[in-house]
């Protein structure tokens, strides 16, 4: 018992992480895999091109035929083209599931008794609308072509502070990334 105590003390102890610059600088952004990518300056511009490297304190894109290089603290967002199909086929399988009860809940059964109880006809029929739902859910969202976020510059908090006028009261909003 203290062997498993001693090894969830060193597990959840907290400790010091040593990794390159450029780590720190784009906290959360994977580049395996990128080939277009957008990117979002401080100024509202978007610019987008093909990922060619991604320095400490830079991201560089090849625009056209010439590269463009970004300022770590002037990039606010980057993001690829496509999404994940996921979140379609979970909207239209839980649309399934409701037409699913539904149909189900309404359905005659099959043979001489229709109005009795046949638990795996309407067992079956929910899980075939849940699936059919669940594709067309699927085939919706792959029409759509979304986009993924990678990173997202860290938003800094408001300041509010009073302005030196005089006897005048004002305030003064800035906003710093």
């Amino acid at each position: 018992m203290k062997r498993y105590i001693a090894i969830l003390a060193a597990t959840l102890a907290p400790s010091a992480v040593c990794a390159q610059g450029t780590a720190q600088s784009w906290l959360g952004l994977d580049t395996a895999g990128l080939s277009t990518v957008y990117v979002l300056d401080d100024t509202g511009i978007e610019i987008s091109g093909k990922f060619l490297r991604l320095n400490a304190d830079s991201l560089v894109l090849l625009v056209g035929t010439a590269e463009h290089r970004f300022e770590a603290a002037r990039v606010r967002r980057i993001e690829k083209r496509g999404d994940s199909l996921r979140n379609g086929a979970l909207i239209g399988a839980v649309v399934g599931a409701a037409m699913g009860l539904i149909a189900a809940g309404i359905s005659d059964c099959p043979g001489n008794d229709p109005g009795g109880s046949c638990p795996g006809t309407r067992a079956a029929l929910f899980l075939f609308s849940t699936g059919v739902y669940a594709a067309i859910g699927t085939g919706i969202d792959a029409l759509v072509v979304g986009r993924t976020t990678l990173y997202e510059a860290p938003t800094a908090p408001l300041r509010l502070e009073q302005a030196p006028y005089g006897g005048r009261a004002a305030i003064n909003l800035s906003v710093r990334w």
